[in-house]
C-alpha cells in the first residue's frame, strides 16, 4: 500500500490541478498560520476562488512532503532489510523537482510572495535543498523575517511541526529560544498567560483584544502545536532516540542550552532504562550531569561542537 501511494505521488507530483478528483478545489496546507497565503484566509480571493499564487504554494508544500515521504520510506526499507535504492532515487528526483520548479539558483523562491513567509523557507532548509551562498541567503532572509515580526512565529500546522528543530539544525537556535520565551501573540506562552492548561487549536483561539476566536474549529485541547515539547526533550534537554538502534539502546545526547532558561532537569523511562539529563548555569559556567542506563550507550555532542563522543552506561558530569 505504501509503495502504491509513493508511486501515485511520483506520477502526479501531487499537483493541485491533477489531484482535483481527490481533493476537490481545496487544500489544508499550512493550516491556521498567520502567513499571507493561509488556506482559509489569504489563499482565497474576494470572489471565493483559490488565488493562483496559493495553488503554487500548495504545490510546493505537496512536493516538499513528497521528498519527506521518500526519505521516510528509505529509512523504513533500511530498517527491515529491503532495497533502499528506489527511494534514494525518488528522494533525489523530488529534491531536483522542487529546485527546478520553485527555486532560483540564488536561494530565492520564483514566486516572490513565498520569500516573505516563514514556512516555505523552513521546508527548503528541512529538506536540504540549498547549499553554499544560496542557503546562507535563505537563512539571512528567514532571520530578517523573524526580526520584522518581533520574534513571533507565523507558522501553522505544517510549518510549526518542523519549526524549532529546523531553526536549531541551521544555526538559528537563538531564534528558537526567542520563540520559546515569546509571550506576545502568536506564541506558546501567550495562551499560558491567558489561562490555557492545554494546547489550543489556533494561535488566536482567544486573544485579549478580540476575545474568543472563530467559532469553527476552535478547540482548546488540540495536538498540533504540542510539537514544541519534542524539541524541549530532544534539543533543550538533549535526550533523543537513535533511529538506527531503536529502544534507546543507543541514545543521541546533544543538548543546546540557553542561559535564559536557567536550568533543565529531565528524566525519561525508556525501554532501556532511566535516562537523565540535567544542566544549569553557575555564573558563566555550564554544568551538565547525565545518566546512561545499564547496557546502553550514547553519542554525546557538547554545545558548540560538531563531533560526538561515545559514552558507556553510567553517570557523568561535564563543566564548560
Amino acid at each position: 500500500a505504501m509503495n502504491r501511494f509513493m508511486n501515485h505521488i511520483y506520477e502526479t507530483k501531487y499537483e493541485h490541478t491533477v489531484m482535483l478528483g481527490e481533493n476537490t478545489n481545496f487544500q489544508w496546507a499550512d493550516w491556521l498560520s498567520y502567513e499571507p497565503l493561509e488556506s482559509c484566509g489569504g489563499g482565497i480571493d474576494k470572489d471565493g476562488r483559490r488565488r493562483p499564487e496559493a495553488i503554487v504554494y500548495w504545490n510546493y508544500l505537496s512536493a516538499s512532503y513528497w521528498a519527506i515521504d521518500a526519505a521516510m520510506m528509505r529509512d523504513m526499507a533500511k530498517a527491515i532489510g529491503r532495497d533502499t535504492a528506489p527511494y534514494e532515487k525518488m528522494l533525489s528526483e523530488a529534491k531536483d523537482y522542487i529546485r527546478q520548479k520553485f527555486l532560483n539558483a540564488d536561494g530565492t523562491f520564483k514566486l516572490d510572495i513565498l520569500n516573505t513567509m516563514q514556512t516555505p523557507a523552513l521546508f527548503a532548509l528541512r529538506n536540504e535543498l540549498l547549499s553554499g551562498s544560496a542557503k546562507e541567503s535563505m537563512i539571512a532572509r528567514l532571520r530578517e523575517n523573524f526580526r520584522q515580526h518581533d520574534n513571533c512565529l507565523q507558522t501553522g500546522f505544517l510549518g510549526t511541526s518542523i519549526l524549532m528543530q529546523t531553526l536549531t539544525d541551521n544555526g538559528m537556535q537563538d531564534i528558537a529560544y526567542e520563540l520559546l520565551f515569546q509571550r506576545k501573540n502568536p506564541s506558546w506562552l501567550y495562551s499560558v498567560d491567558n489561562g490555557a492548561t492545554t494546547i489550543w487549536e489556533r494561535w488566536n483561539s482567544y486573544t485579549l483584544d478580540k476575545g474568543m476566536g472563530p467559532r469553527g474549529m476552535n478547540s482548546f485541547n488540540h495536538y498540533a502545536y504540542g510539537c514544541v515539547c519534542e524539541w524541549i526533550w530532544e534539543t533543550a534537554a538533549g535526550i533523543a532516540a537513535d533511529p538506527a538502534d531503536p529502544g534507546f539502546r543507543h541514545i543521541i545526547m546533544k543538548p543546546v542550552p540557553d542561559k535564559r532558561l536557567g536550568y533543565v532537569k529531565a528524566e525519561y523511562k525508556s525501554a532501556a532504562g532511566l535516562i537523565k539529563s540535567a544542566w544549569r548555569y553557575k555564573g558563566d559556567k555550564w554544568i551538565w550531569t547525565f545518566t546512561i542506563p545499564k547496557g546502553a550507550t550514547a553519542s554525546v555532542t557538547l554545545p558548540g561542537e560538531t563531533t560526538s563522543k561515545l559514552y558507556e552506561s553510567g553517570t557523568y558530569t561535564i563543566k564548560m
